[in-house]
């Protein structure tokens, strides 16, 4: 019997991950809005998803760093926007951001994020709009 695959494209704009039970948009948010968001930006964009209830949930939220970095493997890659690599796996549509915001808040007003260009995190001020973007998820219940 072949091994169950890590990631399953369940065909409705999401991706589950078998190893930690989450369910991820397949989509980030720039893809789906065509703009960059700061934190705030991208709170309402879960908002707005469990408000729509995407994929019939209503439970979409920002991911934790670490779920965040549990995303990341440098061997399997697709490209975003600028069409460099991001280090996620092909379940997930190309063409988006290379970063996500995370709930992770931290002191002055930042918060972490993740870049999966390069595979490590960093603080960004919560206001700030640079190109950054979230990947929704929620848990498997």
């Amino acid at each position: 019997m072949a091994d169950q695959k890590r990631f399953i494209d369940n065909g409705d704009g999401t991706v589950t991950d078998t190893e930690t039970n989450l369910m991820w948009k397949q989509t980030d948010a720039y893809q789906d809005t065509s703009k960059w968001c700061n934190w705030f930006g991208a709170g309402t964009y879960v908002k707005d998803l469990n408000l729509s209830k995407f994929a019939g949930f209503t439970n979409w939220r920002l991911p934790t760093l670490e779920e965040a970095e549990e995303l990341y493997d440098e061997d399997l890659h697709i490209r975003d926007m600028d069409r460099f690599e991001i280090f996620i796996t092909p379940e997930f549509s190309p063409g988006g951001g290379f970063t996500t915001w995370t709930s992770d808040e931290r002191p002055h007003g930042t918060a972490a994020i993740f870049y999966y260009r390069y595979g490590h995190a960093n603080l960004n001020h919560k206001e700030d709009i640079t190109k950054d973007t979230v990947r929704a998820v929620r848990d498997i219940v």
